[in-house]
């Protein structure tokens, strides 16, 4: 039985000759275990005695105690990175209070209620967003996805608010370099019109966009669009170019889909397959291991810190990739999960097809060539991407796609070089320019640097269009024909003296901020998902909004805490 505890006497009250005269007690809402029954009979005995014989007005004031006025942003901050709700965190705060014995039948006016911790929620979301936008004065860049999100709302019927679920699409904004979550945005559509157009009104409200010169997304029409694609519209309402950067990751992943749906036959849902390697991958972390062969694969190095900072999917492609390359898997490996399926991230995909081939015995052809494709060009490159993030990076990376996938048979180097082509942005001669002055040779910086003076002084707003791309290059500066191509100078160059770059060319500077934007999506993804999670947990864009700044802020401030000496850390 649950209690409610008396906690404080008061003294007996005059009263009238013809009125009672006996001792009525407060109640406060501390609540104890059972250990303390036989005193709290007693006290609702009394209690009880008051409240049957009494009248309202003998009933003790409970408003005299004391305020609690302290500040708690850290405690608001938990709240939000936990997700529990203010009287779950009411009760918890004031138990973790009462066994440090902060809080006591003598002292009460430390209890924390679940208004207190709603007000402190708010204030701290609100101080966020204040400190946040400051960051955002100069731009550089800005990365943007969305997706489609079951969203809580409050609908109002017969003048009663009702909780309901609608289906709603947002658009997630982050700032590069740095990966800063500027904040989302509802579009009634998904159309490049809709998005471009929401887009530009957040982004006139909230930042100066004078110093924007890159543009970061995945590859999709709507995004990409040559005439009428996101980016473009976003390009024409402000005047002039921006650098693309399309994320080198999918390109990565798009051939991997495209060998499957051609080996082993089309997607049928979010994640099924049709074919029978497809169906085989939902359960095949429970079968058996048995010998297999070994096919080799060469994945860059990663240290035990390298390796710790990835995430539970992506660290399980990592080691069974080694597995395979070296012909055995380890128990522990064989007992783990490896993902679940998604045809919107093919990481897992990939984990499980190595996991399928090492319990099949014999394995088909068509799963081998699937398997020989991870491991000498998927999984390779996947972490290469991972290791050099940078948007210098980016033809590179395609460029070792391109040298990856030579040893593939005509068919299906055919299916390869068509995706590749359609998604080869980095090919592009601005973002080819940005990684030739970043090269480690010097006579390819000066080269980039001789094309860079040439394009300068022309301020029309180019159509981005990928080049053809040559499929038998032995250099990244190879991969396109500069002499059939008009040459436009890359944005991120345009606001750089033609001194400061002869400069930058003689040794390039490790720390140039303005060069460091990523060439892949993943930061945006991540806030992409907080979004999803607080769309159903929070009502309305302003308490959403504010509830992912709260969760970022706090995992930043303390990435983990599994010992009391990374707490101390966090303290320090």
């Amino acid at each position: 039985s649950i209690y409610r505890k008396i906690v404080e006497t008061q003294s007996p009250v005059a009263t009238s000759s013809s009125s009672r005269s006996e001792t009525h007690l407060p109640v406060e809402q501390i609540i104890n275990d059972s250990s303390s029954e036989s005193s709290d009979e007693s006290a609702i005995s009394v209690y009880e005695k008051n409240t049957k014989t009494g009248t309202k007005d003998d009933l003790p004031n409970t408003r005299k105690t004391k305020q609690m006025r302290i500040s708690l942003p850290n405690l608001a901050q938990a709240c939000d990175r936990t997700g529990v709700s203010d009287r779950v965190a009411s009760i918890i705060t004031n138990s973790v209070l009462q066994d440090l014995s902060i809080i006591s039948v003598e002292s009460h006016d430390k209890i924390i209620d679940r208004s207190k911790i709603r007000r402190e929620r708010k204030k701290r979301r609100n101080q966020i967003k204040i400190d946040d936008t400051k960051n955002f004065k100069f731009l550089h860049g800005i990365y943007f996805d969305g997706r489609k999100d079951r969203t809580l709302q409050n609908e109002m019927k017969d003048n009663k608010y009702y909780k309901t679920t609608i289906s709603e699409e947002h658009i997630v904004l982050v700032s590069e370099p740095k990966s800063k979550y500027m904040g989302h945005i509802s579009v009634s559509s998904g159309s490049a019109e809709e998005i471009s157009k929401t887009m530009l009104d957040f982004l006139n409200k909230n930042v100066d966009l004078d110093n924007l010169v890159a543009v970061g997304c995945d590859g999709t029409a709507v995004n990409t669009g040559i005439h009428n694609g996101v980016i473009r519209k976003v390009e024409l309402a402000i005047g002039r170019s921006m650098q693309w950067f399309i994320c080198i990751l999918h390109t990565n992943e798009l051939p991997l889909r495209h060998l499957i749906k051609h080996l082993d036959g089309e997607t049928t849902g979010p994640r099924e397959f049709s074919g029978q390697i497809g169906k085989e991958l939902q359960n095949c972390e429970h079968l058996s291991v048995v010998k297999f062969e070994q096919i080799r694969s060469v994945l860059p190095k990663y240290d035990a810190k390298e390796i710790e900072k990835l995430s539970t999917d992506q660290k399980y492609l990592y080691e069974i990739s080694n597995s395979v390359s070296n012909g055995k898997i380890s128990s522990d490996l064989a007992r783990r999960q490896p993902g679940k399926i998604s045809h919107a991230r093919w990481l897992t995909t990939a984990s499980r097809i190595l996991r399928l081939y090492v319990a099949t015995d014999p394995p088909s052809e068509n799963l081998k060539s699937l398997v020989c494709y991870i491991q000498n060009v998927y999984a390779p490159l996947w972490f290469e991407i991972k290791a050099r993030p940078f948007c210098f990076d980016g033809p590179v990376h395609l460029f070792n796609l391109v040298k990856r996938t030579r040893y593939l048979s005509p068919e299906l180097r055919k299916i390869v070089d068509r995706i590749i082509q359609i998604n080869g942005y980095f090919a592009h001669p601005e973002n080819v320019l940005i990684a030739m002055l970043c090269d480690e040779r010097q006579h390819i910086r000066e080269l980039g640097l001789r094309r860079i003076l040439k394009s300068r002084n022309s301020h029309e707003i180019r159509k981005f269009k990928v080049p053809e791309i040559n499929f038998n290059a032995n250099d990244y500066t190879e991969m396109i024909d500069w002499q059939q191509l008009v040459i436009s100078e890359p944005p991120m160059t345009k606001r750089i003296s033609t001194e400061d770059l002869k400069q930058m060319i003689k040794d390039v500077p490790e720390e140039i901020e303005i060069l460091r934007f990523p060439c892949h999506s993943q930061a945006i993804e991540r806030c992409v998902k907080l979004v999803t999670e607080a769309s159903l947990k929070v009502c309305g864009p302003e308490a959403r909004d504010g509830f992912i700044r709260s969760q970022i802020v706090s995992r930043q401030a303390l990435p983990k805490f599994n010992t009391k000496f990374e707490f101390s850390a966090y303290l320090s």
